[in-house]
């Protein structure tokens, strides 16, 4: 039993450092987006998300209290239009919303973030 308790520990471990490495790359990768042109909208929010995450369930009143004063793009990654456009800009994770003024890509968030927050960048 000892021995079973051990390796669970190391597994653990093992997991919540996968874990932090990829938020790491997460993080990188939003960077890198920032200062990109982004063609299909001038001004506004992009809003990348998946109908089955539950975390994009979680971000929908927040889009749509975004909808009332700002344009918002947005796009599935199930479907081609939306994989295509998440995989040219490196998005890896749902949701992730973009702020774009003249056509550029300002701010990236990723995960479920409060409407107010974005509004400040906008």
């Amino acid at each position: 039993m000892e021995g079973f308790l051990k390796l669970l520990a190391l597994l653990l471990t093992l997991f919540f450092i996968f874990m932090f490495l990829l938020g790491l790359n997460i993080k990188r990768r939003a960077r890198k987006m920032q200062g990109k042109e982004f063609k299909a909208l001038r001004d506004g929010i992009v809003y990348f998300y998946s109908e089955r995450c539950g975390a994009c369930k979680m971000m929908r009143p927040e889009i749509e209290k975004l909808k009332e004063s700002v344009e918002v793009l947005e796009l599935d990654v199930a479907r081609p239009e939306g994989y295509k456009m998440a995989q040219e800009l490196g998005i890896v994770a749902t949701p992730t919303t973009l702020v774009v003024k003249d056509g550029i890509i300002r701010k990236v968030f990723v995960g479920v973030i409060k409407s107010e927050r974005i509004l400040k960048e906008v």
